[in-house]
């Protein structure tokens, strides 16, 4: 009867106890102007100041995405995750500093907004910077004209 008691109090404290928070400085934001067929860039640097963060993600919270309003030609080491709605930029380690630049070619006139968040992409999905209003996100506007 103690061993019952006592698995359920460690499961108790282990399903309780609170994961390490995310945290990073985050800097940085996209083009807020051009034309169709001119060279567009978005540029975040991520400086690492909690632990490590797995599948770092660079999660687009608004129905604009910047990789969808343009034809990539550079994805910074990154990969297109259309399921999270994010760009998947891999492990990010614990006090490192990386410099994600994306490049490409504006495509789709229109006036748009980004709300860019960053994510860890595997369960249990914890934003970097996360607040109980919500997690840090970078945020601009860009209009596309016609060429």
């Amino acid at each position: 009867m103690k061993l019952v008691g006592l698995v359920a109090l460690l499961l108790t404290t282990g399903l309780c106890s609170s994961p390490d928070l995310l945290t990073a400085t985050v800097e940085g934001g996209g083009s807020q102007s051009a034309k169709v067929g001119e060279a567009v860039q978005l540029v975040i640097k991520v400086t690492n100041t909690g632990p490590a963060i797995p599948h770092l993600g660079f999660v687009f919270r608004t129905p604009d995405r910047w990789y969808e309003r343009h034809t990539m030609t550079e994805l910074g080491g990154c990969i297109v995750d259309t399921e999270s709605s994010a760009l998947d930029c891999g492990d990010l380690a614990s006090s490192e500093s990386r410099t994600y630049t994306f490049r490409g070619t504006a495509t789709t006139p229109g006036s748009f907004h980004y709300e860019l968040a960053l994510r860890e992409l595997v369960q249990p999905y914890h934003y970097v910077n996360d607040h109980h209003d919500g997690p840090d996100a970078q945020v601009w506007d860009e209009t596309v004209t016609a060429a």
